[in-house]
């Protein structure tokens, strides 16, 4: 890179610039090029990966620069959107993500909301004429960056939902009015003090220089240097920053948030499949804490969004020449695309989708080839489960296969019971932080989550069987049980996945196994050109 290439880059309507991944990060680098054809993305900004490794040379101190370049970035943001940041009427807010040269799903930092204070709350009040909404945000926010900038213990801020859901009655956040979300935000705001005495800058300039610095933080953070350990990236040099106006899953009853895949990321069938929730930021979802609904749903309340998102992932999927992986948010009823990217995908999928591509003319058939040269097509196999035995239990099935071993509840005993034993990961929710386990288990069942959180995305790559949203299982820690209906199993017993139903059984299930011999054959015979 030479000494002129510039340290910002700019993105959203109107805006032609195309950067590369190299420069500025995957994400920054799809985002421009969207913009650029027209794709409806939210205005933004992105700083280069340069000053991350500017950042860390310096003693993880940020270049002197930046506060200067944020500034240039919201003041871009401002002209483009009408709102002013800070402002007490019509305020923006933004948010600010990682992005690596190549994608890291899960592995860094993302903050959400940023802008807000005391101040700009009763600005959004004003300017939505929804108080839930703003109090639900504020929320949001003081969570993000008391966990992210601060190192709070997500657990405190659990608890005092918790507890605020138990007063209310309601199963979820869900059946919050704005005086409970009002009351969750103030206990926040005095987590603060209590937990280290560092206050939330009511400057929001202050704010986006501390949650930048958080983000270039994260390129180190034990998570994203186990995922690099565990998928080696050649000249990864370090991450973008990527600042964006915010769009509102949260705001009504025709918003929500997404993650699309434009194939099946397990079996590589050509059908677009959908994770999405109404009333919710995208956090939720990649995050693995909630449940979600199926595009079909979607499609019926949203209808207009949901055309233009497969449109949108078919002229996705024909640009970049592979599979996409899109996060996207439906504000009031307009659809905003939030990133992109090639989809991690199971070593089956990888080759149908390798094969139907080349059918499709998208790709040559050589590189259709070249794509799944570095997977062992004769160890890939179908697997289905012939039993009479009833199971335990059913969930969402997030990936292909079956998988049997002894139950781990965390991913420290998943570790150390691997040493001897095959193992099945079972979590309340997985999350990316739980990576290392994953990668000690044959497969992951979750109490919450959903097909396209970042944990199951991780563990298809790998190549484990998930199944996630599995409501009918009870955990206890204390007593280190799984609570099936009619039947309780200890940390240590045996369990079966079957990846194709969904289902759950108790001990080991026999399997039969297939291969995919009509794919294996058909990228056989072009690569000897025969």
């Amino acid at each position: 890179m030479t000494d002129e290439t510039p340290r910002i880059v700019f993105f959203g309507p109107d805006v032609k610039t195309e950067v590369t991944a190299d420069e500025f990060g995957n994400k920054a680098s799809v985002l421009t090029r969207m913009s650029a054809l027209g794709i409806p993305v939210p205005p933004g900004f992105a700083l280069s990966v340069d000053i991350c490794e500017e950042y860390f040379r310096n003693g993880q101190v940020l270049p002197d620069d930046v506060p200067e370049l944020i500034r240039q970035g919201i003041a871009f943001i401002e002209r483009s959107t009408g709102l002013r940041y800070g402002a007490s009427r019509r305020p923006l807010l933004v948010s600010a993500r990682s992005g690596a040269a190549v994608s890291m799903p899960g592995a860094m930092e993302t903050i959400l909301n940023i802008g807000l204070n005391r101040v700009t709350v009763r600005g959004l009040i004003a300017q939505t004429g929804n108080p839930r909404f703003a109090w639900d945000s504020y929320r949001r926010f003081l969570e993000y960056f008391g966990t992210i900038v601060f190192s709070h213990d997500p657990g405190a801020y659990r608890k005092i939902e918790r507890l605020v859901l138990e007063e209310e009655r309601v199963p979820d956040e869900s059946g919050l009015d704005f005086a409970a979300m009002r009351t969750i935000a103030e206990q926040y705001e005095q987590l603060y003090s209590r937990t280290n005495g560092k206050r939330l800058p009511d400057d929001v300039f202050s704010q986006l220089e501390l949650a930048t610095t958080a983000i270039l933080q994260s390129w180190n953070s034990s998570r994203a240097q186990t995922f690099r350990s565990m998928n080696p990236l050649s000249g990864a040099r370090g991450t973008g920053v990527t600042v964006e106006a915010m769009v509102f899953g949260n705001l009504g009853t025709l918003s929500g948030a997404g993650v699309a895949f434009s194939r099946n990321p397990w079996t590589g069938v050509n059908e677009l499949l959908v994770d999405f929730k109404f009333g919710a930021q995208g956090e939720d979802i990649v995050s693995g804490l909630m449940g979600v609904v199926s595009y079909q749903e979607f499609a019926a309340r949203i209808p207009l969004a949901a055309r233009e998102l497969s449109e949108a992932a078919k002229r996705l999927e024909f640009m970049y020449h592979d599979m996409q992986d899109i996060e996207f948010t439906v504000q009031e009823g307009k659809l905003f695309i939030l990133q992109s990217r090639s989809g991690k995908r199971a070593p089956l999928a990888a080759l149908k989708i390798a094969v139907d591509l080349a059918h499709e003319n998208i790709i040559a058939k050589d590189e259709a080839v070249g794509r799944v040269r570095d997977i062992d097509a004769e160890a890939i196999t179908i697997q289905t489960i012939k039993t009479s035995e009833s199971p335990l239990a059913t969930g969402i099935s997030a990936s292909m296969g079956v998988a049997s071993g002894k139950i781990a509840l965390s991913a420290e005993h998943a570790i150390e019971l691997s040493k001897n034993s095959p193992v099945i990961m079972v979590r309340e929710t997985a999350n990316p932080d739980d990576i290392s386990g994953i990668g000690a288990s044959l497969g992951i069942l979750t109490v919450r989550g959903a097909r396209t959180s970042h944990a199951a995305v991780v563990a298809r790559q790998m190549g484990k069987v998930c199944i996630v949203s599995c409501g009918e299982l009870k955990i206890d820690l204390a007593r280190r049980v799984c609570a099936f209906p009619g039947r309780d199993l200890y940390e240590g017993d045996y369990i079966t996945l079957d990846g194709q139903s969904g289902q759950i059984y108790a001990g080991i299930i026999p399997v039969v196994v297939e291969k995919p011999t009509e794919l294996i054959e058909e990228l056989h015979t072009w690569s000897s050109g025969t």
